[in-house]
């Protein structure tokens, strides 16, 4: 393993609060430095960006990063572009953060699939209404009890009772709620033959 060659590397200070730093052999895990800007401010708060030999761009900042553009855009330009070429795009808060994406409109556009996983709840507050359009659609909620699941055992007070309530469906809607809380055919029959004689 050939030694680290210090010869080339160009190192010039400006001052005690920023330097420049290049051809820095010392190794990293992507390789030696090409290149860094390192500053520091009185309190030793650093920020450091730089480009290291293995490809990586790296910019580091001890406090908040801010990213502000479009101040003198029309309205409706794109302001702020993030693209990945041929790899993912990875955003993460660490410790107790949260992820925060606000906006007028906000769309999530994918050719393929969208997956949201949580390990609690999952919320969805609207305060007009929520439209579902699929070919096809599945809900599997084997413990949904309460007055406003939306189907159980036989609850008359679940989202399907309350939807269906007073209606010459409410039998059918009824059947429905029976039967995804699981209690048997033979009960369900009954109920959704009654309901299709009141349609009648």
């Amino acid at each position: 393993m050939a030694l680290p060659n210090f010869e080339r590397r160009q190192y010039q200070s400006f001052g005690p609060n920023f330097r420049i730093d290049t051809g820095n052999p010392t190794m990293g895990f992507n390789g030696s430095s090409v290149y860094d800007f390192y500053a520091n401010n009185d309190n030793g708060d650093v920020s450091l960006m730089g480009m290291c030999q293995g490809g990586i761009y790296h910019f580091y900042n001890d406090r908040t990063i801010e990213i502000i553009g479009g101040q003198k855009n029309d309205r409706g330009s794109v302001d702020v572009c993030i693209t990945g070429m041929k790899g993912s795009v990875v955003i993460s808060a660490m410790e107790n953060g949260d992820v925060r994406v606000s906006g007028k409109d906000i769309i999530f556009d994918a050719k393929n699939n969208i997956k949201f996983k949580c390990g609690e709840n999952f919320t969805v507050d609207a305060g007009n209404k929520v439209d579902i359009k699929s070919k096809e659609a599945y809900l599997d909620a084997p413990h949904s009890y309460g007055p406003d699941c939306i189907a159980t055992e036989f609850n008359a007070n679940s989202f399907l009772g309350q939807v269906y309530s007073g209606l010459a469906a409410e039998g059918i809607a009824r059947a429905a709620i029976t039967a995804a809380g699981g209690p048997g055919l033979v009960g369900v029959e009954g109920v959704v033959s009654t309901a299709i004689k009141a349609l009648a």
